[in-house]
């Protein structure tokens, strides 16, 4: 029943909102995808906690779909949940203003592809035949672009939507034909024929495939050039539920390969950390440079899908090993890291989208001092900034120590050779981190700190409609920062069940975590004790205010302050050669004694240009000499298609069909 209800009904009375009144389209929204919740979680429950691992062919039409769920599923729809209820809630108060510039019709639209996208989401990770789990991708690829060209009325938003577009067909190319390759010959059809398949023949080439294929939505470099692109053009409601939800696809389809692994298993965990430690190192170098501040949080993702894959591959190189702790700590960091990137950063893109909404700007050099005026805001930000910085006490650094304590605990008994690609994993991870807390603190400082740097942002306000929705994210914050048992018990038993790993080995791990959660508990009470302290001090005195020394020079003006670009200055100088930055401005000649005013530039996105645009530029090229059958002439057109029924029908004659 509950099937029927999230993939025919829920889609069917999402229909529904093109007839609700403009100020309730949102509450209509928020009560279907609540109904959707409870629908799958009653769906998990019956299928997990009863039956185990749930399979059930169906037939519709020309369609078998296999519906297959497992524990492996369930995270992930406890995941799309989670921020998926807090998008439609932040959207309830975020889409207000847009009640009077949208028309009816666009309202209607984008309020029901959030509902397509979240069903499709479902769809992919409760389906897992062929046909079913290629078309509830590419319904989530159609749902996104809706969803981007809300806001597109500018030419270059809607060129950003097109390119994603584009690029989400190649992805869907490309795992078409890594599914073909694994069900050629064989009855079985999606993951259970790749599972088939990867007993019977070598397993890294189709791999390959399906690491393009799930890397491309993931964010893998250099397969990523979509996502920092695309988040900055989509409206602030809508990244934050992108950046939670939609590559977190990609990292599932990943995992499920990776569960059917038999063969060629370290040729393929050397790629998938090679690559997953490029994505982070060169996610976060990035992220460093932006002055854009969801354009910084974009590359930050990437980051974190390298972190992600780097806790995969030290999952597969455990299996290699026959290291079940190693192997056990790479999954469920990965696992882990994969919820909580999910939970702090949609926080990270839901207060970006406050805070650019209520200063009209995305650029930190524009903003400044918003702590004074949201201060709500700037809290959910600074906690979602130590958490992403993998700072203890918070959950990223809970799901970042899983690895450490994976990568540490084996370097006392094993060989030089092995111990090398530990620590040389551990530097990676170590690059990250660190670089993380350059970013987030200029993020954070340049956006919240200081001074306004515009007049007209000093009045900016905040909005409880769009503050209390990211209550429930910094819930999940906490529950994984100070009870992280309560995730690690579900996390073990996918581990156990999907990757064949020991259960055993998580009681190891749980030791590590019980006597971090001791320190960083007694770390809050401490804090919390000295302000009580401080308040009750200060409560019997008259505090006064008055300015700081200012070492001779009280009176900066705004613009004295340091801007996104200077802060990261001497970062930026190290790393030109390897960003092939491109600087746009007209040279000062020798002779211009009096130079005229000058505006510089510079292009940060080279590899895209140069990989992405490049071969689409030639690939257009060559395509336009087809033009020459566009004749404008009628008889012309009616001429080829009869050719072209005629090559046909010659064709079924002779059997080479």
């Amino acid at each position: 029943m509950e099937i029927v209800f999230l993939f025919c009904v829920l889609p069917l009375l999402s229909a529904g909102v093109f007839f609700v009144p403009k100020a309730n389209k949102g509450l209509y929204s928020l009560v279907l995808l609540a109904f959707g919740i409870a629908g799958s979680f009653g769906l998990l429950h019956e299928s997990i906690y009863y039956t185990g691992v749930c399979r059930v062919q169906y037939s519709v039409g020309f369609l078998n779909p296999v519906f297959n769920v497992d524990k492996l599923s369930m995270w992930f729809i406890i995941l799309l949940n989670i921020v998926s209820l807090t998008a439609f809630w932040y959207s309830k108060g975020y889409l207000k203003s847009y009640e009077e510039k949208k028309t009816d019709t666009e309202l209607s639209l984008h309020y029901a592809a959030y509902l397509w996208l979240y069903c499709s989401m479902l769809g992919v990770v409760l389906f897992s035949d062929t046909m079913t789990f290629l078309l509830f991708w590419e319904m989530m690829t159609g749902a996104t672009f809706i969803l981007v060209i809300f806001e597109g009325g500018k030419r270059e938003k809607l060129k950003v939507a097109i390119n994603y577009l584009v690029q989400m067909h190649v992805c869907l190319f490309v795992l078409l034909t890594a599914f073909s390759i694994a069900g050629n010959g064989s009855e079985l059809s999606g993951f259970e024929a790749v599972a088939e398949y990867f007993s019977k023949n070598r397993n890294y080439p189709l791999f390959i495939l399906f690491f393009i294929g799930f890397g491309i939505k993931a964010g893998f470099f250099p397969l990523h050039t979509w996502l920092p692109e695309v988040h900055p053009s989509a409206s602030g409601n809508v990244s934050g539920f992108m950046s939670g939800a939609v590559p977190k696809m990609g990292i599932y389809g990943l995992l499920r390969t990776v569960s059917w692994l038999q063969h060629d298993l370290f040729i393929i965990a050397l790629m998938v950390l090679s690559v997953s430690g490029i994505t982070g190192v060169y996610g976060i170098f990035k992220a460093c440079r932006q002055s854009d501040i969801k354009k910084l949080l974009a590359y930050s993702s990437i980051e974190n899908i390298g972190i992600i894959g780097l806790g995969i591959g030290i999952g597969i190189t455990g299996d290699y090993w026959n290291e079940p702790l190693l192997s056990f700590a790479g999954y469920a960091g990965a696992l882990l890291h994969t919820f909580n990137h999910s939970m702090f950063k949609s926080m990270l893109f839901f207060s970006a989208g406050t805070l650019c909404k209520a200063t009209h700007t995305q650029k930190m050099d524009k903003m400044g001092g918003a702590m004074r005026t949201m201060p709500y805001t700037a809290a959910f930000f600074l906690i979602g900034a130590i958490a992403i910085c993998a700072l203890p006490p918070l959950n990223g650094f809970i799901s970042e120590f899983i690895m450490y304590n994976g990568l540490f605990s084996l370097l006392g008994y094993i060989g030089p050779t092995k111990a090398f690609l530990l620590l040389f994993i551990v530097l990676l991870l170590v690059l990250t981190g660190g670089m993380s807390i350059i970013a987030f603190t200029k993020a954070f400082g340049i956006s919240f700190l200081g001074n306004s740097r515009d007049a007209a942002h000093t009045s900016a306000g905040e909005h409880k409609s769009m503050i209390l929705p990211l209550l429930l994210p910094f819930v999940m914050i906490l529950g994984v920062s100070f009870i992280p048992f309560l995730f690690l018990n579900l996390i073990s038993d996918i581990i156990g069940e999907v990757f064949m790993v020991e259960n055993i080995v998580y009681y190891l791990v749980r030791y590590s975590l019980q006597n971090i959660c001791i320190v960083s508990s007694s770390f809050v009470i401490l804090i919390i004790s000295v302000w009580l302290l401080r308040e009750s001090i200060l409560s019997k005195r008259t505090v006064t205010h008055s300015p700081t020394w200012g070492c001779g020079y009280t009176s900066p003006t705004s613009k004295q302050q340091y801007t996104a670009s200077s802060f990261a200055n001497n970062l930026e100088k190290l790393l030109i050669p390897s960003q092939n930055t491109e600087k746009r401005m007209e040279p000062i000649a020798e002779n211009e004694l009096f130079p005229a005013g000058r505006k510089y530039g510079n292009e940060q996105s080279m590899l895209k240009k140069r990989l992405i645009d490049r071969f689409f530029k030639e690939t257009n090229d060559k395509f336009s000499k087809l033009a020459i059958f566009q004749t404008g002439k009628i008889q012309h057109y009616v001429l080829f298609a009869l050719l072209f029924m005629s090559v046909i029908l010659v064709l079924s004659y002779l059997n080479m069909l």
